[in-house]
């Protein structure tokens, strides 16, 4: 019979967290937690007050905003062994998109109340966070930015190789 997978592992076997130092891995461990989703559930809801991100780990999620005048708008999809939800991180801490599951679900959840206190008393550890979800950020822009050029027909005739 095979070993039980705690966070730790799960977090460690992370590209997101790859070069993670062991005791940092720990303190995030302590603030996580396995959680399931059925197609069509929430794992973050725009507007409200943002204090999680998850791993995925199992299952497909869509990333996205809402307009009133045609619902839901897709941004991006997410598979297993990324992330989603990076609004805890930065003030005023609230869910810039929604973040639902598509099919079934298996996820860490990280808290992010915890891990905001956790990285107040360890700034390297702050410092790894903040590295990782700046970068997240920014591939989020680039892919909107892109999907919106795709939509506006208008992809050939930008420069998007600079800033």
């Amino acid at each position: 019979m095979g070993k039980i997978k705690t966070i730790k592992d799960y977090l460690s076997e992370s590209s997101f967290f790859e070069g993670m130092k062991d005791d940092h891995l720990e303190l995030l461990s302590g603030c996580g937690g396995i959680q399931h989703f059925k197609p069509g559930d929430f794992l973050i809801k725009e507007g409200e007050e943002a204090n999680s991100f998850y791993l995925i780990l199992r299952g497909e999620i869509a990333v996205e905003s809402y307009a009133p005048a045609s619902g839901p708008i897709m941004l991006s999809r997410s598979g297993p062994g990324e992330v989603t939800g990076y609004s805890w991180l930065f003030p005023p801490h609230r869910n810039q998109f929604d973040s639902r599951a598509l099919t079934k679900v298996d996820a860490i959840h990280l808290d992010g109340k915890c891990l905001r206190g956790k990285a107040d008393n360890d700034y390297e550890l702050g410092y790894h966070l903040m590295k990782r979800f700046a970068q997240l950020v920014l591939q989020r822009m680039h892919n909107t930015h892109r999907q919106m050029l795709n939509v506006y027909g208008t992809e050939q005739q930008v420069d998007t190789s600079g800033q």
